[in-house]
């Protein structure tokens, strides 16, 4: 039960910081190389879910 408990409190956490990262580099790429908003949006979110899927895994094959 305690390991469900981490991965759940890891994954809340991977998911924040993965949101937080992809709306810093948005904004970074918005208002300093002025790329569009609209060509972001995809991309950011892509990111967003490749690090939380890559953090998931690790938490998944990391032994205890």
């Amino acid at each position: 039960m305690k390991r469900i408990a981490h991965l759940a409190a890891t994954f809340v956490f991977a998911t924040m910081s993965a949101a937080v990262v992809a709306y810093g580099l948005a904004h970074v790429a918005q208002y300093g190389l002025g790329v569009p908003g609209p060509a972001l949006r995809e991309q950011a979110l892509t990111c967003a879910a490749l690090i939380i899927g890559l953090v998931t895994v690790e938490c998944l094959s990391s032994s205890e």
